[in-house]
Order: structure tokens, then C-alpha cells, then sequence
């Protein structure tokens, strides 16, 4: 049995963690939330949960490098906001000590170079997790070499391991 988690600020402008948490179950971070909601759930996290279940997860929640929410990334916010930041990090350090978590799907895609500071919020949202994490991908990185977004692959594609410290050593915008 899956129970919704849904976490997102007092105006509904920024969401840290949309999912359905179960005993298994996998974490997909991306770039930026959508509107989606649990009662309304767009077609990347609708693919997320499909993807979850075809791979034996009973659970799967959706996470981002950065909080702001809206449908196209090329709105979020020129500069950062902190504030967002650090609750989002607060947020997911939250949600490991409640949930049954093991596996970290990486699925930022190129969008992480739309902005000078996405590089500097990743870091912060992979300090957040320790080293009995897996992090994996799927489908083939993009050209650039970042690991592609839900919306960018196939059902068919198979968790990929994903050296989430060489990457972020080797973090060029």
C-alpha cells in the first residue's frame, strides 16, 4: 500500500517532493517541478511512475535540483533564491530518514546548464544523500554527457549505473 507525499511552500510556488512512498522505492530528481499535483499528475511524472513499476519499485517520488515550479524551465528564476534552496535541501533530508530508499534516478537532462547556479543547487541535493545510495539513469546520456530527462526516453531502457561524484567533479555548464 502507497501513501501520497506532497510537499510544496505556503504559496505554491515552489514543490519539493511529489510521490507515492511504498516499501521499495525509487527517487527521480530533476531539474525543475511542473504544477503537477497528486490529484493531477503530468505526463513525465505519470512516465516516472509507470517506469517505477515496470522496474519492481511499489513506490517512486519525484524530487528536483531546483524548486521553483513551473511546466517550462526556461522560466525559472535568472537568479537563485536561497531560501528555496535551502528548503528544498531540508525537504529531501526530511523525506530519507522517513522512507525506504536505495536507488537515485538521475534525470536532469541538459536543462542543467540553463542556469549559472543549477550546477551549485545540484551539489547541495547530492550532499543530501550519503554513499549506500545507487544512482543510475536511464537511456543513454545526452551529448552533452548528462543523464536525460523521463520526457527524453523509452520504457524499454534499463537503470544504468550513474557515477553521480565523478559527474559532479567533472560538472561543466
Amino acid at each position: 500500500m502507497t501513501r501520497w507525499i506532497f510537499e510544496h511552500n505556503e504559496g505554491d510556488t515552489s514543490r519539493y517532493i511529489l510521490g507515492e512512498l511504498g516499501e521499495n522505492n525509487l527517487i527521480c530528481i530533476g531539474i525543475n517541478p511542473s504544477t503537477a499535483t497528486p490529484e493531477n499528475l503530468d505526463p513525465t511524472l505519470k512516465k516516472v511512475r509507470t517506469i517505477a513499476q515496470q522496474h519492481g519499485y511499489d513506490g517512486w517520488v519525484m524530487l528536483n535540483v531546483y524548486p521553483q515550479r513551473d511546466a517550462n524551465p526556461a522560466n525559472i528564476h535568472s537568479k537563485q533564491e536561497d531560501t528555496i534552496i535551502t528548503a528544498n535541501q531540508n525537504q529531501i533530508r526530511n523525506l530519507l530518514q522517513i522512507g525506504n530508499f536505495r536507488d537515485v534516478w538521475a534525470a536532469w537532462g541538459d536543462e542543467i546548464c540553463r542556469r549559472n547556479y543549477l550546477g551549485h543547487c545540484l551539489r547541495g541535493v547530492v550532499g543530501c544523500f550519503d554513499e549506500t545510495f545507487t544512482w543510475g539513469h536511464f537511456g543513454a546520456l545526452t551529448i552533452k554527457g548528462h543523464p536525460k530527462h523521463p520526457s527524453r526516453i523509452g520504457y524499454n531502457n534499463q537503470f544504468t549505473e550513474f557515477d553521480i561524484n565523478e559527474y559532479i567533479t567533472n560538472f561543466k555548464k
